[in-house]
């Protein structure tokens, strides 16, 4: 179990770290974000929702960073990320055409299918990682399992990164002429 959890929290820190990084590259990124959330959760006032939501990723990757704060990271990336399935949900049932921007100005794909199931991909891992926080003790792991355990998380993090790209090969081509 010490495995998975090391994974885990690899998976969920990465993909939450290189989230804010993208959004707060500059100004142009996080404009791009506000408008997104003003978009996609358009109920709420965009500006303070965008900095609510930014925050919190960083403080997912401070938490799951932290042996003793492993279980509030978790909890919080997995209300966080259900919150986001909702909003994707809705947007997509509503036929919007709302860009993604979840890593800032390079995802400009309209969320879509793809994103709900990237979205569950990200839910499985943080409540993977919840249920070894509650159940798994603190297990000697040795160093070539925390490095590989490191590397598989990492990896599941550049697929999820990957996920516009992934979906468009599963699109039709289209016909020229």
């Amino acid at each position: 179990m010490a495995h998975v959890l090391i994974s885990c929290r690899a998976f969920i820190a990465l993909v939450f770290v290189l989230s804010v990084a993208g959004k707060v590259k500059g100004r142009q990124a996080f404009r791009g974000f506000t408008d997104s959330v003003g978009a996609l959760a358009p109920r709420l006032p965009a500006g303070p929702a965008a900095v609510s939501v930014i925050t919190t990723e960083a403080l997912i990757v401070v938490l799951l960073a932290l042996p003793m704060t492993l279980l509030a990271g978790f909890v919080l990336a997995t209300g966080l990320l259900s919150a986001f399935s909702v909003a994707i949900g809705a947007s997509v049932r509503r036929g919007d055409q709302v860009a993604c921007r979840c890593f800032g100005a390079a995802s400009t794909a309209p969320v879509g299918p793809a994103h709900l199931i990237r979205n569950a991909f990200l839910l499985a891992g943080s409540l993977a990682g919840l249920l070894c926080a509650l159940t798994a003790g603190g297990g000697a792991v040795g160093t070539a399992g925390v490095a590989t355990s490191f590397v598989f998380g990492a990896a599941a993090a550049g697929v999820t990164l990957l996920t516009d790209d992934i979906s468009r090969l599963f699109r039709p081509l289209r016909q020229e002429g």
